[in-house]
């Protein structure tokens, strides 16, 4: 599990990165970074699954640089570091956070305890792709698949940094192996929905510019999961 803490003071920094290395397995991978241009630059090496925080930063705040990082990585579970409790108003009204935890001492238990939780459901069989096909078994978790595309013999997973991973596998095969964040667009496409940024005529948007057609026979569902997963989002 790849963990990123956001966090411009030093001090704390090194120290609460230096507890999660030695309490939690699941941060093990713990990246710190400082401020959205290095999350910016991570985020060409990596795909984050949890942000830890500090929601008030020098020059910026940690809430948008959430939100930007959540643009991007739809999946992503982010941890709010806060000093202070009226701050929870202006975090909810802004980015559904994981969780919420006070700037103290005390933060550290919690936080390794949301680490775990993550993980495990992370981890889940539930939650990844398995399947055998030529001969090779297949295991990717769910969260990293963008769309999957069938051409010719072959189903092409996209992946991020338009990463491909080719199965020769019919979507009627794979459609079963997936959650409800997936739905049919057309006899070619499966879309993840977490990953779909808009809807634009009878096209969902992607965040890496992706645009994938919704054909007429599988509009009415996929519509129906787009609003039901995203909330209304146009």
């Amino acid at each position: 599990m790849t963990v990123w803490l956001l966090e411009d003071k030093v001090e704390f920094a090194e120290m609460f990165q230096s507890k999660l290395w030695q309490y939690s397995e699941a941060a093990k991978t713990c990246e710190w970074l400082r401020c959205l241009a290095e999350a910016l630059a991570q985020a060409e090496l990596e795909t984050p699954d949890v942000l830890i925080a500090d929601i008030q930063l020098e020059g910026e705040s940690g809430i948008d640089v959430a939100r930007i990082l959540l643009d991007r990585f739809p999946a992503l579970k982010v941890i709010f570091l806060t000093s202070s409790p009226e701050a929870s108003q202006e975090i909810y009204g802004s980015v559904k956070p994981y969780a919420v935890r006070f700037k103290n001492h005390g933060a550290l238990k919690y936080i390794v305890n949301d680490l775990q939780k993550i993980a495990a459901e992370l981890d889940s069989g539930a939650h990844r792709l398995r399947m055998t096909t030529g001969g090779k078994a297949v295991d990717l978790p769910l969260r990293d698949i963008f769309y999957i595309e069938h051409l010719r013999n072959d189903s092409i997973l996209h992946l991020p940094g338009k990463k491909e991973f080719r199965v020769r596998v019919k979507l009627d095969d794979i459609m079963p192996l997936l959650d409800s964040r997936f739905v049919r667009c057309g006899r070619s496409d499966i879309v993840n929905l977490d990953y779909v940024t808009g809807l634009e005529g009878d096209e969902f948007l992607l965040p890496e510019g992706q645009r994938i057609l919704i054909s007429r026979g599988y509009k009415a569902t996929a519509i129906e999961g787009f609003h039901a997963r995203k909330g209304g989002l146009q």
